[in-house]
């Protein structure tokens, strides 16, 4: 008999393989009918969701019969629909039904598998029903094999107790070997199958599998243990050691130490009275569970790590699974926390973790990650260049775990590794060349330190630096633009402004803790100290006691800023320059410190999410915000009921768009913009975050808005005479704008009456002759405009600054303020086609908030497709008697340009560099006049003074664009090139004196 079957058996796999039609005896040779007794079942028992189970005790009908195959597994026992062998379909309502009763643990979301065989496509269907029998679903083996395979269907939502699971048969020829119902979703049964636990039910790694692993010792999360000298001696020497540093590690180290003492039944910490509101008992309880009960947990771990302490080591482990019953919350950064805390649990005390609290460890794990945002590690929830998605969720909370895990489940460590690698490091290399980040004063700082947590992870893990090194340069944005008022200059969504109050030091500590003491550099060191010292005791600086005493080194050196140069460029993608004309060093607000500051942005990637449409912009601050970056992050609405916040009414329609900004408008009446309502004339709003650096970079997606062309800062770059930036942003907007560069600047004029100006060059080209172009400047203090001149002043609130600002180009301009009370945020309307206002009121008017009020729009006379503005601003004090300084237009055939007070700024009257001869003629003055000429073709380059030779050439670099010369008192001067030298170089120039 065995041989008959054998036969059939091999005509049957040949004819499928040749896809012939199988005759009937043939389908029905497959099953044993023909071979050995077949025994009907008539009996039934209650089956334990997670355990697989045979199918042949459920009640079967008198068509399901037990049989087994040789030729598959001779000792596999299945069911099968015989006495019809020539049927090919029966419906839900006549075929015969199998039931099997189900014992649903606990409810939730399950996965139903069955073990099938189905060879054909008279042999791949069946019907199943929960509990009713009359609401049957069909579902169909789409893969056809002579073998049997796994096959599951949607999952369902079960309650706990018992359900009836019922099958029919749909075509005739299926076998039915064995069951499973589990609530593991990642769970893939195989073979015969063994039973559902938390090692086998990790997804397959959808990444490339890292090469960096962790060792194979513990600790080696945060710390190994030849990391743990460093801390004890550190703690020792905080006791008497002088230094901010040393006082707030002490202080750190002796909350933890008193955490530790104060529990010594080792339960977590009394939680306070819910509040009566049910909105906030979520807010409360996350509150307890990351401010009280996780700083607890950390204490008795630590305890464990440094002291070996067994009893506290015990003690974290059973408080962290008390946490976990207490501690529930939808909120991603909670549960992030948590995980972070559970890894630390689990590697420092792993000693003491018996092999069922691993598990339970692991389990808690695999059953948090995915309520997360961004799932497990999973690229199709969140990116990974912005958004919650780049923050702690990957980057410091699943890393840890995987770090954690990997003795007993190193899958959690490939997959969480392998997303990091593949798609983490590259945007952030990318974004480290800037030296800047693109989200922010606020979010920009947030998100860097989440990045360095992971630097951390891998260095103490023994991976060494896994970014570039240029990693270290990102903090020196935000020194950059520190404000002698304690501020930072807006950049982005900034919540610091919402949060914190006004003349009080914005403070972003981990941003500054980590990257100084990893990279040992000083003038990051000496801000993380400032940091400390303006937050004393806050509250906000306790919950940051484990990272301290982990990662803060007092023994390194820190520098004030005041070595650093006075401007820094920050290349493409940022595309921004930064320029001083000092330094301030002291956490107590200084308002009327002398200290001018400009921000000037060419923005040559919009990365999205927290960055705003400000390709262009510019921001002066002098003794207070003079030109400024206006709107609000969040705040409320006017009867101040209704919280605003990220995609409000005001936020989408102005905030963040270009009209907000001191940028360039250019109005087609018929451009859309995303869902806003509003349409500004300015830059496209690109809404879509993008998940990996290809997709940001690639052209179709349009998150390219220019690049950088010319940049220097000279003649030196500690106390530079200028500091000058060149971008062409055309593409920041739609085809309105054929061409566009914009030309910054910025003059240190060395003179405490005067102290800086700005010049921006903007030569534009629309689409349209109709495209109304509009240069705008922004103030919190409505401005007065007399003739071709707006003055602002900042006089309010302790500030003492003015700024003046002269249109030189268009002549004739039209120039108009736009504000005041119910106008301050106003731009047009698409549904009403007119001007609204976008309202928001602050939160908090204690808060740091600059919403600003009022606007200057500068637009030409008259129609034309290609404009040129010519902007000049100074700033000097508000209460000063003295006069402006006085402003020059300068034209010749191929220069546009001004003189004020000693320096003179010209520029190319064209979109092209000049290439070989330029003139132009210097008003006399009383006093030597330094010049500067942009726009020049790299090449050699010879002056003439009123036709007599200078007798030297001075080298012009491709990326710089710019000549520097002193003029002495005026004159005719003509400057021509060739491609090499025959000139000897002038003597170096050097830069002005700074004022005494």
């Amino acid at each position: 008999m065995s041989g008959i079957f054998l036969t059939l058996r091999m005509l049957q796999l040949f004819l499928l393989q040749l896809g012939k039609p199988m005759p009937a005896l043939l389908r029905f040779s497959i099953f044993p009918t023909l071979l050995f007794g077949l025994s009907q079942l008539a009996h039934a028992a209650t089956f334990p969701t997670e355990v697989i189970f045979e199918a042949e005790p459920g009640t079967a009908p008198t068509l399901w019969v037990s049989t087994n195959n040789p030729a598959l597994e001779p000792s596999t026992q299945y069911l099968v629909v015989t006495g019809k062998p020539d049927q090919k379909e029966a419906s839900a309502s006549s075929a015969d039904e199998l039931t099997y009763t189900i014992d649903v643990k606990s409810a939730g979301t399950h996965k139903i598998w069955l073990r099938v065989l189905a060879a054909a496509d008279w042999s791949n269907s069946f019907h199943l029903a929960i509990d009713d029998g009359s609401n049957y679903t069909r579902y169909w083996v789409n893969t056809f094999s002579p073998d049997w395979q796994w096959f599951s269907i949607a999952a369902k939502d079960l309650t706990a107790g018992q359900h009836k699971l019922k099958i029919k048969y749909a075509k005739s020829g299926m076998g039915l070997d064995r069951l499973l119902v589990t609530k593991r979703m990642d769970f893939v049964p195989r073979g015969l199958g063994e039973n559902p636990t938390v090692y086998n039910s990790i997804p397959a790694n959808p990444y490339p599998a890292p090469t960096i692993l962790p060792p194979a010792e513990h600790p080696r999360l945060f710390v190994r243990s030849t990391d743990l000298p460093l801390l004890r001696e550190l703690e020792t020497e905080s006791n008497t050691a002088p230094g901010v540093e040393y006082t707030q590690l002490k202080a750190a180290w002796r909350r933890l130490r008193d955490n530790a003492a104060a529990n010594p039944n080792g339960v977590l910490p009394t939680q306070p009275t819910p509040p009566t509101d049910p909105n906030k008992v979520q807010k409360a309880l996350d509150s307890y569970c990351v401010g009280t009960a996780r700083p607890a947990i950390q204490a008795k771990a630590l305890s464990y790590l440094v002291d070996s302490n067994t009893t506290s080591g015990q003690q974290a482990i059973n408080m962290m699974n008390a946490y976990w019953e207490v501690c529930k919350s939808p909120d991603s950064r909670t549960i992030g926390e948590g995980i972070t805390l559970m890894a630390m649990v689990y590697d420092w005390a792993y000693p003491l973790l018996s092999t069922e609290q691993k598990t339970a460890f692991i389990e808690r794990f695999m059953a948090l990650a995915p309520q997360m945002e961004f799932g497990f590690a999973d690229a199709s929830k969140q990116g990974a260049v912005v958004g919650h998605g780049s923050e702690a969720q990957l980057m410091r909370d699943q890393l840890s775990a995987g770090v954690a895990f990997y003795d007993e489940a190193p899958q959690i460590y490939q997959i969480t590794a392998g997303r990091f690698f593949q798609d983490f490091v590259a945007p952030r290399n990318f974004t480290y060349a800037a030296g800047a980040h693109h989200q922010g004063d606020s979010y920009g700082a947030y998100r860097y330190s989440w990045d360095m947590f992971a630097s951390w992870i891998f260095r103490r893990m023994g991976a060494g630096d896994v970014f570039d090194a240029s990693q270290q340069s990102v903090p020196y944005q935000w020194l950059y633009i520190r404000r002698p008022d304690g501020q930072l200059m807006r950049d982005g969504d900034s919540y610091q402004s919402v949060y914190t109050k006004f003349l009080t030091y914005w403070t972003e500590p981990n941003a500054y803790m980590l990257p100084g003491s990893y990279y040992n550099d000083p003038y990051i060191k000496h801000e993380f100290a400032q940091q400390l010292s303006a937050l004393g005791s806050a509250d906000s600086l306790k919950s940051n006691d484990i990272w301290q005493v982990l990662f803060s080194n007092p023994r390194q050196n820190a520098t004030p800023p005041k070595a650093l140069p006075l401007s820094r460029y920050f290349a493409d993608p940022a595309g921004l320059m930064v320029a001083r004309t000092g330094w301030t060093d002291s956490v107590v607000a200084q308002q009327n410190s002398p200290v001018a500051i400009a921000t000037m942005k060419v923005g040559s990637v919009r990365f999205a999410n927290h960055q705003h449409l400000d390709s262009g912009h510019f921001q002066l601050y002098y003794k207070g915000p003079l030109a400024i970056d206006s709107g609000l992050y969040e705040g409320k609405t006017s009867d101040g009921k209704t919280d605003l916040n990220y995609g409000s009414p005001h936020d989408w329609n102005y905030h963040k768009r270009t009209i907000a900004h001191n940028a360039m408008l250019v109005f087609d009446r018929a451009e859309t913009f995303a869902t806003a309502d509003s349409n500004d004339g300015g830059q496209r709003f690109v809404v879509p975050e993008p998940a990996t650096l290809t997709a940001l970079l690639a052209p179709q997606n349009g998150y390219i808005n220019g690049s950088s062309q010319d940049s220097h800062i000279g003649p030196d770059s500690d106390t530079p005479d200028y500091s000058y930036l060149k971008g062409d942003i055309a593409k920041a907007y739609t085809s309105k704008v054929v061409n566009y560069t914009r030309s910054f600047v910025f003059l240190n004029l060395k003179d405490k009456q005067h102290p800086a100006a700005l010049i921006v060059l903007d030569k534009i080209k629309s689409y349209s002759s109709g495209m109304k172009k509009t240069w705008l400047l922004h103030s919190e203090q409505e401005p007065t405009i007399v003739g071709d001149t707006v003055t602002i002043l900042r006089n309010t609130k302790g500030y003492n600054g003015k700024l003046i600002n002269r249109t030189i180009l268009p002549v004739g301009a039209s120039i108009s303020k736009v504000g005041g009370k119910g106008n301050e945020f106003s731009a047009y309307s698409r549904s009403t086609g007119t001007n609204i206002n976008y309202p928001i009121s602050v939160s908090d008017a204690t808060a740091s908030n600059e919403p600003g009020a009022w606007r200057v729009e500068v637009s030409p006379a008259t129609d034309a497709e290609a404009d040129v503005f010519l902007n000049t601003m100074q700033v000097m004090d508000a209460d000063s008697a003295q006069p402006a300084l006085a402003t020059a237009a300068i034209a010749s055939d191929e220069l546009n340009g001004v003189q004020i007070g000693n320096r003179a700024v010209l520029f190319a009257k064209t979109q092209d560099y000049i290439a070989s001869k330029a003139g132009f003629i210097l008003p006399t003055s009383q006093s030597a006049v330094r010049v500067l000429v942009s726009d020049l073709a790299a090449g050699y380059w010879s002056i003439n003074k009123d036709n007599v030779p200078g007798g030297v050439q001075y080298e012009v670099k491709s990326g710089q664009g710019v000549l520097y010369f002193d003029a002495g008192t005026g004159g005719k001067y003509t400057l021509s090139r060739a491609d090499t030298r025959t000139l000897p170089a002038p003597p170096p120039l050097q830069s002005l004196p700074l004022p005494n």
